[in-house]
């Protein structure tokens, strides 16, 4: 039989865990609300999560189609910039931006693209996963070595990228900057 202090403990204990709990939701409401908040007073470029694009394809950079017209830049990836050269594994200089745009493109040929929109940022460029026959094509991109992961945004390419690296695929072939060193450098160039 459980003594009567040992009861009244255990429910004063009970009632600790409650109140935390209720105290714990009631951060996350308030949170939550903030947010929300916070995303009306932006107006249209909040997020949208999970609006799909459906349609035949154009790429337009080597991270960047458009698919029936609406652009699409694929997240947690980043491809040679417009200007961009590289050199192959003979030393020979190639524009990589455009080399990176035909290899998406040729990917995309003929095929309809699903693309899962799942941000839009402050310019209304819609960022997300796109798709043919159900291959992301920004992991086919890294795994290929026409493009590189933004680890800072997503951690999901690595492997593809380190399988690219290890073989020496597309642009780990020969010598590239990564696309935000070039675009680093091109500001600082700009700006003498």
């Amino acid at each position: 039989m459980i003594s009567r202090a040992c009861s009244e403990a255990m429910l004063r204990a009970a009632a600790m865990r409650v109140a935390a709990v209720v105290a714990m939701l009631s951060l996350a409401s308030s949170a939550a609300a903030q947010t929300n908040q916070s995303a009306k007073s932006r107006g249209p470029v909040a997020n949208t999560p999970d609006q799909t694009i459906k349609g035949s394809a154009m790429a337009v950079e080597g991270d960047l189609l458009t698919v029936n017209g609406t652009a699409v830049r694929l997240m947690g990836i980043d491809a040679p910039d417009p200007g961009q050269k590289c050199k192959n594994r003979h030393g020979h200089e190639l524009d990589c931006f455009k080399v990176a745009t035909a290899v998406l493109a040729n990917m995309v040929k003929g095929e309809e693209v699903t693309c899962t929109v799942t941000e839009q940022d402050r310019t209304g460029e819609k960022k997300g996963e796109c798709r043919v026959r159900g291959v992301d094509l920004g992991a086919a991109m890294v795994a290929r070595g026409w493009a590189f992961q933004y680890a800072s945004l997503s951690p999901a390419y690595q492997k593809g990228e380190a399988y690219a690296q290890s073989k020496r695929l597309g642009l780990w072939a020969g010598q590239v900057e990564k696309p935000w060193q070039w675009r680093s450098r091109q500001i600082r160039q700009n700006a003498k």
